[in-house]
């Protein structure tokens, strides 16, 4: 348990009664020497002294009076600075000013009081015993204002922009000047007046000593039934605004018993001034002064990393075109990241106050090989997170960059598509599978067992699933051959059709009927893909026997003109007609066999207008597209005889 020289929390609570019974007896005892002790302090040598340590006093105040409102303009301005940062850079302007706000108040405090310590050095008090108290009125009044300055962080009254709390100006100073209020009178009446009475009537000082406790209490009283709604209120809404963050768990809990907790702290502090013993109110000090920077460390922390969840938005414009799927990456995995250290951060705020006031020794045992094994695994888990998640957004990012039409090198083709997104899947099952084993590791199992079972896992695996492996082994080799692309014409496995989606595993095709087959890649030993590079439109024309070849030829080729003067097909042939020539003496007709170039994937199209100008030419020239005719001889005879063939 933490003590304070040799005393503990718990140790005064037991030995309460007794220091009431003490104080009692002692103020019994010396209430009756108190008229001569303060006749015999009344002589010229202590007037003198007085009047100069009430000159030191009034030099100290006046100077304070003269440079208070020194730095009016430096704190407009700067108030006008964060009023002009964006939504990004306004948080961290804020505390920026309230910083500087608070180092420009505490340069005067500090300039007063060396003015006040200087005084005392040059011989302002002639005696020691007048320095002392001249000593103790210099000190109380840099405690005093050094207390005002960390009221000043929340209730600046001068400008909003350099308070932490979200009141109006006519509400801070109000409330800031109760507080200063109630805090020079127990500051100067518990380090000063009374130190100083006690020197010549001790039994007067503690009765001052009682009435400032009793005065301080009650205003404190006051000011926490006044701000008992208020303060709920804006707790609630902060826990409502952030409520996945460090102030949910905190505020909402905090907020109905706060002024309870207030108010029985308050009346503890009170009764250790005035009945407990030195040692218990100096570790009420400290652990209430540590609780307090405990606990604002903690909500500093806690908001600035409630600032890093949307930082995505802030990304620059040009990144943010560059990669416009990183902001949506970043703002999914931040937050999750932020909650996690939020709870954390209020793990460490319950045990640094558990270990202050001396409940449990919590820094005791984190030294132990226990404590460090767990801080050692939760920054190790920590920071594996972060590193898995931030590998995986460079490799998604950069995946996202060879994609992106608008950067690099310009829209990537079909087959980098393809590997690119087969990469990406790649890539981030490995980062799941290494980042798992480690923080397993990290967290005290071992892999060891895990890896072996894995390898005899996936040994029996391979021998059941025969299938998959060949399905997976023949996709990797058909994407490194660059063989199907998505968006191609292929036929694969018997099956044709348009390749509408394409894994590691298997290929999507949907057909011209618009059904999709779904074909494993270990039923795929030969691709015929359509879309490569250039197509052909192989075209044979049939003519009847009577018909001039001359003439369809000269037909075609004006067909082929004609087709590439048609706007929406002109521009997908890239060659020029190629005739064969007669191809066939089928048993009607005469077939002209043609071939013509054509990008890649438009042969089809290319060769449906073609047959079109082809069909219109026919008929111009009045070229005869046969059908199937028959010949019907019924034997030899004369003429005479009436015999004669019969066609058909």
């Amino acid at each position: 348990m933490l003590t304070v020289n040799g005393f503990g929390l718990v140790d005064w609570i037991a030995g309460a009664r007794e220091a009431i019974t003490v104080w009692a007896d002692r103020l019994l005892g010396e209430v009756t020497a108190t008229p001569g002790a303060i006749a015999a302090a009344a002589n010229p040598e202590n007037a003198i002294a007085a009047g100069r340590i009430a000159l030191l006093i009034a030099l100290v105040l006046i100077t304070q009076r003269l440079i208070r409102d020194r730095g009016r303009a430096l704190i407009a301005g700067l108030a006008a600075w964060q009023e002009r940062a964006g939504q990004g850079l306004g948080p961290l302007r804020h505390l920026v000013v309230i910083a500087l706000v608070i180092v420009l108040q505490g340069a005067k405090v500090a300039v007063v009081a060396a003015i006040g310590y200087a005084a005392i050095v040059l011989g302002i008090s002639a005696s020691a015993e007048a320095s002392a108290i001249a000593g103790r009125f210099v000190l109380a009044f840099v405690i005093a204002e050094s207390l005002r300055l960390a009221i000043n962080a929340f209730l600046e009254p001068r400008a909003s922009a350099a308070r932490l709390l979200p009141v109006s100006d006519a509400d801070a100073a109000r409330w800031e000047a109760q507080l200063s209020h109630l805090i020079r009178v127990a500051i100067y009446g518990l380090l000063w007046v009374t130190p100083t009475l006690s020197t010549i009537a001790p039994a007067l000082a503690v009765l001052v000593e009682a009435a400032i406790a009793v005065i301080v209490l009650m205003g404190v009283g006051r000011l926490i039934r006044a701000a008992r709604r208020p303060v709920q209120q804006w707790m609630l809404g902060r826990a409502a605004h952030h409520p996945g963050s460090f102030y949910g768990p905190v505020l909402r809990p905090l907020a109905g018993v706060w002024h309870g907790l207030a108010g029985g702290f308050a009346t503890l502090y009170a009764v250790l001034i005035v009945t407990g013993p030195a040692s218990a109110l100096v570790f009420v000090s400290q652990a209430s002064g540590l609780s307090l920077l405990i606990i604002l460390a903690a909500g500093f922390i806690g908001t600035s990393l409630a600032n890093l969840r949307r930082i995505g938005r802030y990304l620059p414009q040009r990144l943010r075109d560059r990669l416009p799927m990183l902001a949506g990456r970043i703002d999914a995995w931040v937050p999750r990241f932020v909650g996690v250290i939020h709870w954390l951060l209020i793990a460490a705020l319950i045990g640094s106050l558990l270990d202050v006031w001396g409940l449990a020794d919590v820094a005791q045992w984190l030294s132990t090989p226990a404590g460090q094994a767990l801080i050692h695994s939760v920054v190790a888990l920590l920071v594996i997170g972060i590193l898995a998640v931030g590998g995986w957004l460079v490799a998604a990012s950069w995946i996202e960059d060879r994609l992106n039409p608008d950067t690099g090198t310009g829209e990537p083709g079909a087959r980098e598509k393809t590997l690119l997104a087969l990469f990406r899947n790649a890539v981030a099952i490995a980062i799941l599978i290494l980042a798992g084993m480690v923080a397993l590791s990290e967290i005290g199992i071992d892999i060891g067992p895990l890896l072996a079972g894995a390898g005899v896992i996936g040994l029996a695996i391979g021998f059941g699933a025969q299938k998959l492996v060949q399905d997976i082994i023949t996709g990797v080799f058909i994407q490194l051959e660059d063989a199907i692309h998505q968006d191609d014409f292929v036929t694969a496995a018997g099956i044709s059709g348009t390749v509408e989606r394409l894994s590691i595993r298997s290929l999507g095709l949907r057909d011209l009927s618009g059904v999709l087959h779904v074909v494993p890649f270990s039923s795929v030993d030969t691709v015929s893909n359509y879309t490569r590079d250039f197509g052909y439109h192989l075209g044979e024309y049939r003519l009847a026997y009577r018909e001039s070849v001359a003439d369809a030829i000269d037909a075609l080729h004006s067909a082929y003109a004609q087709l590439q003067a048609t706007p929406e097909i002109g521009s997908e042939v890239t060659g020029a007609l190629e005739v064969d020539g007669v191809s066939a003496l089928a048993d009607s007709a005469v077939v002209i066999r043609v071939r013509i170039r054509t990008t890649a994937g438009m042969q089809y199209a290319v060769g449906r207008a073609y047959n079109r100008c082809v069909k219109e030419r026919f008929d111009a020239a009045g070229i005869e597209i046969p059908y199937p005719h028959r010949t019907l001889y019924f034997g030899a005879g004369d003429e005479a005889d009436g015999s004669e063939a019969l066609k058909a």
